[in-house]
């Protein structure tokens, strides 16, 4: 038993020599996209109260003009989280979940495949790599999710180190921890002219209610969160290209009638969330500027007359 311990502690030792040649080699990028998030939590933290936080994946860092919301007089200091869809829905909420006080307001807008889909690729892995305290953000699901990312990440990790190929080369350099603003919208793609490319693309599931159920859980948890601790929260969609609509408009009904049972008001109707090819910047959920300005709009009168009706009893 002796030799086995000893022959364990001296594998594990070599594994993290190597762990640490191959960090050392391959160093973490300050102005990586994704190492945004430790500044989409400092204002988390330090904005004034009461605050406008939004949900979402970067449709919501590109797709929104918080400037907009205090333009309209809505005396809340906006926090715009939306990094990535990678993260997944679970991750989103947990974020923000233990940060909410007496007055925030919370629009909850995620990637609409979020619904019935989890984290992908590495983007766990990277985010926590920027900020590990984001680790308190794993749930049960979004853990293994992480451990099913960690080859992929590791692989990159030892190819970077190997061949000093950086983690993030294949995005262009717009695409920056730097190109937010002190709101946390991504601002650098405004005076730039947009991208034509073909949209991303995700598979829509069977048009059941089944599939979007573990999604409504978790926004159903998220709102109780949001009464407890005295704040109102409510829902948007993601801006959708037209012909993937129409593609998917079997799915959107069901997915409608399934968060309904939701405790949280919807701000738009999923139709209402529509754009034209030329509102997006590139192949993403990715609205222009002048889209996110219109999108804002519609969204900062919608939820001014949200608040200006009381929030129901708890029951």
């Amino acid at each position: 038993m002796r030799r086995f311990l000893l022959h364990l502690f001296a594998f594990a030792a070599l594994q993290a020599v190597v762990g640490a040649w191959v960090w050392s080699r391959c160093p973490t990028d300050p102005d990586h996209y994704m190492a945004a998030t430790i500044d989409k939590h400092a204002r988390l933290r330090g904005a004034s109260r009461p605050r406008l936080i939004l949900v979402g994946g970067s449709s919501m860092g590109f797709g929104l003009d918080s400037q907009v919301f205090l333009d309209r007089g809505l005396e809340l200091a906006p926090v715009n989280m939306g990094l990535n869809d990678g993260l997944g829905l679970s991750f989103m909420l947990a974020e923000t979940a233990d940060q909410l006080g007496v007055g925030d307001v919370v629009i909850v807008a995620p990637e609409t495949h979020l619904y019935w889909h989890g984290s992908r690729d590495d983007t766990l892995w990277a985010v926590l790599e920027h900020r590990p305290a984001s680790v308190a953000c794993l749930s049960g699901k979004s853990a293994r999710e992480l451990s099913d990312q960690g080859l992929h990440f590791l692989s990159r990790k030892i190819r970077c180190a190997a061949h000093q190929v950086a983690m993030d080369s294949v995005l262009a350099t717009l695409y920056r921890r730097g190109s937010f603003d002190e709101f946390g919208d991504f601002v650098a793609h405004r005076d730039q002219p947009r991208k034509s490319q073909a949209p991303l693309e995700h598979a829509w599931p069977a048009a059941n209610s089944a599939a979007f159920d573990e999604a409504a859980t978790e926004l159903a948890a998220f709102a109780t969160r949001c009464r407890l601790a005295g704040a109102r929260c409510f829902l948007a969609w993601s801006p959708t290209r037209r012909e993937q609509f129409e593609r998917g408009s079997a799915v959107f009904s069901v997915l409608l009638d399934t968060l309904r049972s939701v405790e949280m008001p919807m701000l738009e109707s999923p139709e209402e969330a529509i754009f034209a090819d030329t509102d997006f910047f590139d192949r993403g959920p990715h609205l222009t500027g002048e889209a996110a300005t219109r999108r804002s709009t519609r969204l900062a009168e919608r939820l001014a007359e949200a608040l200006a009706t009381p929030s129901p009893p708890e029951r």
